[in-house]
């Protein structure tokens, strides 16, 4: 299975506007919600996903952060969901908790029903 996730080049950069999905603490509210995948992207380490969404309910745009973890082997873990392959467009149930330090932590993820 081919993965789903973007190497950004400044052509991308433009197109997709990876700027305009904010990460920050006040910016991606805590809680579960639906949201739908718009894109992603390799970080430059390559060890994250930056996963963009927009949430149904308020159409807000929010980006959040997959790692790549040993426990998982290698696997990009949300929930059970692994996000290297899932389409754009796809719904899903996403869960935000905070990290220690009060950024957005995505904690669990359900493929919804489409």
């Amino acid at each position: 299975m081919e993965t789903t996730v973007l190497e950004l080049t400044p052509e991308l950069e433009i197109e997709l506007e990876p700027k305009n999905y904010p990460s920050g603490k006040g910016d991606v509210p805590q809680g579960t919600y639906t949201a739908k995948l718009e894109f992603m992207l390799w970080s430059k380490s390559g060890l994250t996903i930056n996963c963009f969404f927009t949430l149904l309910d308020s159409h807000k745009k929010i980006s959040l952060s997959i790692c790549r973890k040993a426990a998982n082997q290698g696997r990009y873990l949300a929930g059970d969901v692994e996000v290297r392959y899932l389409p754009f467009g796809t719904l899903l149930e996403l869960t935000v908790d905070e990290n220690e330090l009060g950024k957005p932590v995505l904690t669990n993820m359900f493929i919804k029903n489409q």
